[in-house]
């Protein structure tokens, strides 16, 4: 009877986990071709390497995939990675247990950046959605460093693959990125990546949908594509441009300078299905250096047919 019992309420336990999951992104977007789902589950099919993963005198990576467990939990396709600088200080590790379980990156102290990346996932498309939950959760308020993503193909040897920083230089196979900024103020300054002037750098979008303590829920629907697309959120269609992408904070549509969709950095051809992403921390080298701390958790990749 007491095994009955301890089997159900496993059962419950789980299902009210799954249950949590899915409500997350219950109110989310979809395309009106809708495709394949990718979600991560980092607290399921662990690697064998520990519950951190330490930075050291060189760059250090582990990579994980279905044939090869690394530290991650290894993802239903694709492969996920992470890397840590040379003399950057700082660890990634995983918080929680099964689908409450959370990604957590402490940025380095230099340029050489700590870096979490998936690459390669099966059946993505050049239209897409990607939702995620971010914070930025520290003891020490951070008063310096940056936090990147970037979304793309991976090809070849590039950015998604590779222990390589993104940085100002082109970034073949990047579609679009973001950055985080903190300062000695309590503002997040929240930037998109474009060109100007021969190299990349980052826009201001707004130093408000973000705070340096809370979680936010972030929503992006991308259009690789050479025509239009749309999709629906809420009862409401939404027209994306090709080669641009919208941005959702908790809820609200975040406005660009024309409108409310982001153009690509233009680093990506058209039509390239979008099935690798990446986040980095680094420059987080104030008095109390890796202060900056990124959280990472209901990972959902959603692809169109």
């Amino acid at each position: 009877m007491k095994k009955r019992l301890h089997i159900t309420a496993a059962l419950t336990m789980l299902f009210g986990i799954a249950q949590a999951q899915n409500k997350a992104w219950s109110e989310a977007g979809t395309f009106d071709s809708k495709g394949a789902v990718w979600n991560y589950n980092l607290g399921k099919g662990t690697g064998n390497a520990g519950d951190k993963f330490s930075s050291g005198e060189a760059i250090k990576t582990s990579v994980s995939s279905t044939a090869t467990p690394g530290f991650l939990a290894y993802p239903s396709s694709g492969f996920a990675a992470v890397t840590t600088g040379a003399n950057a200080g700082g660890a990634i590790k995983v918080e929680g247990k099964d689908a409450a379980a959370k990604l957590v990156l402490e940025a380095s102290s230099n340029a050489s950046a700590n870096k979490f990346a998936v690459y390669d996932i099966s059946k993505a498309s050049a239209v897409s959605s990607l939702l995620f939950n971010v914070s930025f959760k520290s003891e020490n308020d951070p008063t310096n460093g940056a936090v990147v993503f970037g979304i793309g193909n991976a090809r070849g040897n590039n950015i998604f693959k590779n222990t390589a920083a993104l940085t100002g230089a082109d970034a073949v196979g990047l579609f679009a990125g973001l950055r985080w900024e903190f300062s000695t103020n309590k503002a997040v300054f929240f930037s998109y990546r474009k060109l100007n002037n021969g190299s990349y750098g980052y826009k201001l979008i707004n130093a408000n949908s973000f705070t340096k303590t809370g979680e936010h829920q972030v929503e992006l629907y991308i259009n690789n594509a050479a025509t239009e697309q749309k999709y629906t959120k809420l009862g409401t269609a939404y027209t994306l441009a090709p080669a641009t992408f919208n941005i959702w904070v908790d809820g609200k549509l975040i406005a660009a300078e024309s409108g409310s969709a982001f153009p690509a950095s233009g680093e990506l051809a058209p039509e390239a299905p979008l099935n690798s992403f990446l986040f980095q921390g680094y420059h987080s080298k104030g008095a109390i250096p890796n202060t900056l701390t990124l959280s990472l958790s209901n990972i959902q990749l959603n692809s169109t047919k």
